[in-house]
């Protein structure tokens, strides 16, 4: 029978089963797109500046159905939608390979989504994540001139110029940012990398007006205070010394103390630089104190004051054996314990002094006074096998290290005098440039005991 439609009443039976399967159907679609969004948004709560604070599994689970709408409904208008939330996911869980697929599919095959801007600016973001700066940057520039991402991209183009030390570009872009509508936190961040970037360059003028602009911006103790060490850190490379001093005067914090304490030192009030670590040393079982610590037995042993530099060695250990100065300071005292085990020897006198000065150029890395210990061997023990090694080892020392000619020369005269048939007399000859006649080298004898000729 026809019904007036021009159905059957089959057809019309066909019909009333399909339209629940379709509706069910289309519920099933929008109910798993709606449940990727959904989850999307939780996980994004879990981030700040573009960063997961914590692990969720949010976005586990937005991969997940986001995957459904596209395995299952690929012909859907939200396949773009679900891309970019797969590649915002997998950006966020640190998978950047699996994001940038994801990203590259939405830019390459749906140039007229409402994601497109978005997806660049993530791309870019995983390529700086990657490392590769020069993609970062090709991406961050677009994103750049679209209003939303304006001040996050440029954020991040900063860094990437910083990362591969284009300072050029990078004073150009932050000069450019800062121009525009920042927040007080951007701002800060802008300023700080283009400080930084200006100590890199050694540029220490603008480096200093930069951080203190930027210290005007922070509030935060802690951020005030690492603001306030590179600041100092700044002028004790320009060798202000005494603006450096100024600049910490009033300054209570242990780590600001220890570097007045330096300060003072190498401005020459040695007893009140001692004073100051002594202070902070005590103030508590820190790495700090171990620095003061050791530091002040520094002090000591510059005087020769060997036996008070080992007890304050000794102290730094134990406030923290496993800091770096603890470290230092138990290799420190055990050398300077040999030093004077080797003063206490009433046998083999040229040896101890030897290694005395062995001690000085090795261990302590201070060639001056190694050099002054080696001519002690020379002078107090003419006849010792260790004399010419020991003349020699000051001859090499002021030849290539110092480079004092002037007491290089002299050394060389002596070997090639006193102990002519020495190896050690000839290599200085080789090394001075001296033919065997000697020529034009001819000079008196020096006597052993008297002082050497310094400038």
């Amino acid at each position: 029978m026809i019904t007036r439609s021009g159905l059957t009443r089959k057809n019309c039976r066909r019909l009333l089963v399909l339209i629940p399967l379709v509706l069910w159907i289309s519920c099933a679609y929008f109910n798993t797109f709606y449940n990727a969004q959904h989850y999307f948004r939780e996980a994004k709560k879990t981030v700040t500046n573009d960063t997961l604070k914590v692990d969720s599994e949010n976005f586990d689970k937005t991969i997940e159905k986001a995957t459904s709408v596209i395995v299952k409904y690929p012909h859907s208008r939200y396949v773009d939608d679900a891309l970019f939330m797969m590649g915002v996911s997998y950006y966020y869980k640190g998978d950047y390979a699996r994001a940038l697929e994801k990203l590259d599919y939405i830019l390459y095959n749906y140039s007229d989504s409402k994601y497109y801007d978005d997806a660049l600016y993530y791309r870019g973001l995983a390529y700086f994540k990657e490392q590769k700066y020069g993609q970062a940057v090709i991406d961050l520039k677009e994103a750049k001139e679209f209003k939303p991402f304006r001040s996050r991209a440029g954020l991040v183009l900063c860094q990437a110029y910083f990362a591969t030390k284009n300072y050029t570009d990078l004073t150009a872009a932050a000069g450019q940012m800062m121009k525009e509508h920042l927040n007080r936190e951007e701002r800060r961040w802008i300023l700080s990398i283009l400080g930084d970037a200006q100590f890199q360059q050694e540029l220490f003028d603008d480096a200093l007006e930069t951080y203190n602009k930027l210290l005007s911006l922070t509030s935060m103790p802690d951020d005030k205070q690492a603001l306030k060490l590179r600041i100092a850190e700044i002028y004790l490379a320009m060798g202000e010394y005494a603006k450096c001093r100024d600049f910490l005067e009033g300054e209570y914090d242990p780590e600001f103390r220890n570097i007045f304490a330096e300060l003072t030192a190498t401005l020459g009030d040695t007893l009140k630089a001692k004073e100051i670590y002594l202070e902070v040393a005590v103030s508590g079982f820190s790495d700090i104190a171990a620095q003061a610590f050791f530091q002040l037995a520094e002090l000591y042993r510059a005087q020769d004051s060997l036996d008070m530099a080992i007890v304050h060695y000794d102290s730094a250990l134990y406030r923290s054996a496993i800091s770096e100065y603890g470290s230092k300071a138990k290799k420190m005292a055990e050398v300077l314990r040999r030093i004077n085990l080797l003063a206490g020897q009433s046998e083999d006198l040229d040896r101890a002094q030897f290694m005395r000065a062995e001690i000085y150029y090795i261990d302590f890395n201070d060639p001056d006074r190694a050099s002054q210990e080696y001519r002690k061997v020379y002078k107090d023990f003419p006849a010792s096998i260790w004399a010419p090694k020991a003349l020699y080892a000051r001859f090499w020392i002021n030849h290539t290290v110092i480079k004092n000619d002037s007491i290089a020369r002299e050394c060389a005269q002596l070997l090639t005098q006193a102990y002519p048939r020495t190896e050690y007399a000839l290599s200085a000859r080789t090394l001075m440039g001296w033919d065997g006649s000697q020529e034009n080298e001819e000079t008196e004898t020096p006597d052993m005991h008297d002082e050497p000729i310094e400038p």
